[in-house]
C-alpha cells in the first residue's frame, strides 16, 4: 500500500475523496466540419466573450441530454475556465507545464521535456473554443510555443501526445500568420517518431523498459495515442508511409495485446531482428495477467483515432471489444479502478476521462442504433460521474480540475492526485458530448 494511505482509504477511494474534501484537503470537433469551415465557424464565435463565472457543481444524478447532465456539464465547464484562468498566474512561466498535482491540489511543474507537457496547452486550446474567449487563444499560444524544441527529440514515443495536444489543436483552432509554422512543426516531429518504426515488429518502440530482456524491443499500448501524429502528416504533405507505419503498429497492438476477454497486456518485448514474442506484462499496472486501466483506455481511444484515419472495419471492431471490457468491469459509480484486477482499490479518474472522450467520438462511426445508444448511455454516466465530486475537485482553492488520478502505483508515484491529462481528456470529452448533441439537432 502507498505510505500515507489508510486501509480503509485504499479499499474505498470515494470514501478517501470524501474525508479529503470534508477536512478541507479539487465545439468544432469531429463534426463532420471540415479545417477551414470549423476554423471559420470557431472565430465567427470569438467575435463576442461571455463573462466566466465560478459556478457551484450541481450534485443531481446524471441523465438524458438536455436534462441533468446538460446541468452538471455547464456547471463543470463554468468552474473550469475559471480555475484555467487562474492557473496561468500559478504557473506563471511558459516555458513549465502542470504535470500531476500534490495532495493539497496544487499542480507539480515540468519542462516540455516531460511526456505530459501538450496537455496544458492543449486544455488552453479547449478552453478557447469552449468559451470563446480570445484571452484562452494567447495563453494556449504561449505554452504552445516551448514545445517546439521537442520536435527533435529521438528519445521519445510521446511526440504525439506533446504535439498533437498542443500544436494539432492550435492549427485546427487558429488563423492567420501565427500559424503558418505549425505544419512544419507537426511534420518535423512526425519524422523523428517514425524513427522508433521496426518493421520486422510491424511498431514503434517504446523509450523506456524497466524490466527488459536482453536487447528486447519493447512495445507499451500507450503508443497507440501517437500514431495520430503519423497519420496526420502523412495526409498533410508529409511521407505517405508514416501512415502505413502507424496502421501497421494498430494491427500489431490489436493481435498482440488483447486478451481474449478483452484484456489488455501493457507492454510486449520484441526480438528486434525477428519480430518473435519474448514475454507479455505490465510495468504499471498491478501484475502481468492484469488490466491496468489508462493502458486500456489508450488503446481505446488510439483504436478509434486509427479507424477515424483509416475507416478500415478491424479498428472500429477492435475498440468495441476494448469498450465493452472496460464498461463492463466498471464500478456502480462508473469511476474506473486504476487496475481492473487489482486488490488496491484506488480509482484512477484519468482512464475515465479518456474512455469517456473515445466512446464520445466512436458513437459517430456506428449504424446500428442500438449498439450506438449503449455506448452513448456508457459514455454519459461516465462524464456525469466526472462532472460531480468526489471526482470533480471540490475544493475551491485549487486550479486542478478532476482529482484521484495514479500515474504509477507499483513505484508509488502520484497516486490518488490531480493530472493534467486527466483534465485535458475531460475537456475534449465534454466537447465531444455537446458536439454529437448539437449535430444530432440539425435537420436531416
Amino acid at each position: 500500500m502507498p505510505s500515507g494511505a489508510s486501509s480503509q482509504d485504499a479499499r474505498d477511494p470515494a470514501t478517501a475523496g470524501r474525508n479529503r474534501l470534508a477536512s478541507g484537503s479539487g465545439g468544432c470537433i469531429l463534426t463532420g466540419m471540415s479545417a477551414e469551415i470549423c476554423r471559420r465557424s470557431f472565430h465567427e464565435k470569438l467575435k463576442w466573450r461571455p463573462a466566466i463565472a465560478m459556478l457551484a457543481i450541481a450534485s443531481v444524478p446524471g441523465g438524458l441530454a438536455g436534462g441533468p447532465l446538460d446541468v452538471l456539464v455547464d456547471n463543470a465547464v463554468g468552474t473550469s475556465l475559471a480555475r484555467l484562468e487562474r492557473s496561468i498566474s500559478e504557473v506563471g512561466d511558459p516555458a513549465l507545464y502542470p504535470t500531476y498535482g500534490t495532495p493539497q491540489l496544487k499542480w507539480q511543474l515540468k519542462s516540455s521535456a516531460d511526456w505530459t507537457s501538450g496537455f496544458y496547452p492543449g486544455c488552453l486550446w479547449y478552453a478557447c473554443e469552449i468559451s470563446r474567449d480570445r484571452r484562452f487563444e494567447g495563453w494556449a499560444r504561449q505554452w504552445t510555443a516551448a514545445i517546439e524544441q521537442e520536435k527533435l527529440n529521438p528519445d521519445t514515443h510521446d511526440l504525439g501526445f506533446r504535439f498533437m495536444c498542443s500544436f494539432g489543436n492550435g492549427l485546427r483552432l487558429g488563423r492567420g500568420p501565427d500559424y503558418d509554422r505549425y505544419p512544419d512543426i507537426l511534420r518535423t516531429a512526425a519524422a523523428i517518431l517514425a524513427r522508433r518504426f521496426n518493421p520486422r515488429v510491424g511498431a514503434l518502440s517504446s523509450n523506456w523498459d524497466m524490466h527488459p530482456a536482453g536487447r528486447s524491443f519493447p512495445v507499451i499500448i500507450d503508443i497507440m495515442m501517437n500514431l495520430d501524429l503519423l497519420f496526420w502528416s502523412a495526409e498533410n504533405g508529409g511521407p505517405p508511409e508514416l501512415a502505413q507505419m502507424a496502421r501497421a503498429h494498430a494491427m500489431t497492438t490489436a493481435r498482440d495485446f488483447m486478451r481474449p476477454d478483452g484484456g489488455t497486456y501493457h507492454v510486449i518485448r520484441y526480438d528486434p531482428d525477428t519480430g518473435a514474442i519474448i514475454n507479455r506484462g505490465t510495468l504499471q499496472g498491478a501484475g502481468p495477467e492484469t488490466t491496468w486501466s489508462r493502458g486500456h483506455a489508450w488503446g481505446l481511444y488510439g483504436m478509434v483515432t486509427v479507424y477515424r484515419h483509416t475507416r478500415e472495419q478491424r479498428f472500429l471492431d477492435t475498440a468495441m471489444k476494448l469498450a465493452d471490457y472496460f464498461i463492463s468491469h466498471l464500478p456502480a459509480d462508473h469511476v474506473s479502478p486504476w487496475d481492473f484486477q487489482s486488490d488496491i482499490k484506488y480509482r484512477d479518474v484519468s482512464a475515465t476521462c479518456i474512455a469517456t472522450s473515445a466512446l464520445f467520438e466512436m458513437i459517430r462511426y456506428l449504424d446500428d442504433a442500438s449498439l450506438r445508444a449503449r455506448y452513448e448511455t456508457a459514455a454519459e454516466a461516465m462524464l456525469a460521474a466526472l462532472c460531480q465530486p468526489p471526482w470533480f475537485a471540490a475544493r475551491t482553492d485549487t486550479n486542478c480540475l478532476l482529482d484521484h488520478s495514479v500515474q504509477f502505483l507499483p513505484i508509488n508515484s502520484n497516486v490518488d492526485v490531480p493530472a493534467i491529462f486527466a483534465d485535458y481528456y475531460f475537456l475534449e470529452a465534454i466537447v465531444r458530448y455537446r458536439a454529437w448533441h448539437a449535430a444530432r439537432r440539425l435537420p436531416n
